[in-house]
């Protein structure tokens, strides 16, 4: 009796640490599971546009949800985020096509080392090296000097774009949480040819 009793601890052990992981990810599973669910609801920056209830207004209509949030007009402000965020991703992109380009003109130069080692050693010492090794320079210090250039360009253009999107989502949780703003029944208002906006005179 004692030893079945100490058997069934065991299974019910083995057991739950088999179901552990299954409920972990469960639990992981429904945490996104409602964040998801929770961007579906209000404004939500989605690049430079705005997302209501999960669906990606048209210019009008973001312009109208802007229009008012607790008596205040957003839309040249989200205009200048735009173009900030614009601006950071230019940057951070050419600094990238930068780096690459210094990355490669590395790998050549070091081309270049490895044939004048070999030209070295196949003509033990008498080749002029000064013709394989005086281009690795150039390629050498080319490309340090692109990555470098490339490494500016995206430590100036990265925070830009992390503050104007920061300044977008604040702007979106203004709406969220705003108690004067437009409703949601007049940006999705229906019209003649479906879901928009009516200017009726």
């Amino acid at each position: 009796m004692r030893k079945l009793f100490v058997l069934s601890l065991l299974l019910l052990a083995c057991l739950s640490a088999f179901a552990e992981p299954g409920a972990r990810k469960e639990e992981r599973r429904a945490q996104k599971d409602s964040i998801k669910a929770a961007e579906m609801i209000g404004a939500h920056r989605k690049g430079t546009k705005i997302k209501l209830d999960g669906i990606v207004l048209a210019p009008e209509q973001q312009a109208l949800l802007l229009s008012d949030i607790d008596g205040i007009d957003y839309n040249k402000d989200w205009a200048g985020f735009a173009k900030q965020r614009r601006l950071g991703n230019g940057l951070t992109i050419g600094g990238s096509v930068f780096v690459g380009v210094g990355a490669a003109a590395e790998v050549v130069a070091l081309g270049y080392v490895v044939v004048g080692a070999l030209v070295a050693v196949l003509t033990v010492g008498q080749a002029d090296m000064n013709e394989v090794m005086k281009p690795a320079g150039y390629f050498a210090a080319g490309g340090m000097a692109s990555a470098a250039v490339g490494a500016g360009l995206m430590a100036f253009g990265i925070p830009i774009r992390v503050k104007a999107d920061k300044k977008m989502k604040t702007t979106c949780e203004g709406y969220n949480n705003a108690t004067e703003r437009v409703e949601k029944e007049i940006i999705f208002g229906g019209t003649n040819s479906g879901v928009g906006i009516a200017f009726n005179f």
